[in-house]
C-alpha cells in the first residue's frame, strides 16, 4: 500500500483497500470511523518500516487521522504522507478537509523539507467501495500556495453564485418592483 501511494496509484490503493477490507472485516460488523482505522493499519501495516507513524495527532485546527513522517535513517528520500478518511463522504471531502483544518502545520513547525502527500480515502458504506485521492506538494510553502488559491476561487465562486441567485430571484430590483407596485397600487385605488 505505501508503495502504490507513493506512486500516486489511486487504483491500485483501491482495489488493495478492497481486498484488505473483505481480509479483516466481518460482513455483519458495523463499518464506522473506527472500523475503516482498522483496514487502513493493516493495509500500511509494513509501512512503520520507514516511517513514524502518528495517528490522532493534533495538527493545525483539528486532529488529523494519520500522518507518516519519514525516518531519517533511510537513505531514500520519503514524502511526508498526510491521511484522511471519510465514510459516506469523498475522497475529495477529505483533501478539502486536510486543507481547511491545516493539518500539514506539524510539518511546517517541524521544519521538515520532504515532500509532502495529501491522500484522502473514502468508503461507501452500503457498497463496501473506496475511493482515493492524493495531491503531491514540493514543501508546506507551496501547499501554502496552493491553498491562497484554492480560497480566492472559491471566493470567486461564492460571489458568482450570490450574485446570479440574487438576480434570478429578483432581489437585485426587489426595490425598484416593491415601490412600481406601490405606485401601480395607489393609482388603481384612486
Amino acid at each position: 500500500m505505501l508503495e502504490l501511494t507513493i506512486k500516486k496509484d489511486v487504483k491500485g490503493m483501491c482495489k488493495l483497500l478492497e481486498y484488505r477490507h473483505m481480509k479483516t472485516i466481518k460482513p455483519n460488523d458495523k463499518m464506522d470511523h473506527g472500523n475503516l482505522k482498522r483496514v487502513i493499519d493493516y493495509a500500511y501495516f509494513n509501512a512503520k518500516d520507514y516511517y513514524d507513524i502518528k495517528e490522532e495527532e493534533g495538527s493545525g485546527k483539528g486532529n488529523l487521522d494519520y500522518i507518516f513522517y519519514p525516518k531519517i535513517e533511510n537513505e531514500e528520500k520519503k514524502p511526508v504522507i498526510i491521511i484522511e478518511l471519510k465514510t459516506n463522504g469523498s475522497a475529495e471531502n477529505a483533501i478539502n478537509q486536510i486543507h481547511e483544518k491545516k493539518y500539514w502545520f506539524k510539518i511546517e513547525e517541524k521544519e521538515l523539507k520532504e515532500n509532502i502527500l495529501l491522500v484522502g480515502i473514502s468508503l461507501a458504506k452500503n457498497k463496501k467501495e473506496y475511493t482515493c485521492k492524493i495531491e503531491e506538494y514540493a514543501n508546506v510553502s507551496e501547499l501554502k500556495s496552493a491553498e491562497n488559491e484554492m480560497e480566492r476561487e472559491n471566493k470567486t465562486k461564492k460571489r458568482k453564485r450570490e450574485s446570479s441567485s440574487n438576480y434570478e430571484s429578483g432581489n437585485v430590483y426587489q426595490g425598484t418592483r416593491s415601490s412600481t407596485k406601490k405606485a401601480k397600487n395607489k393609482i388603481d385605488s384612486e
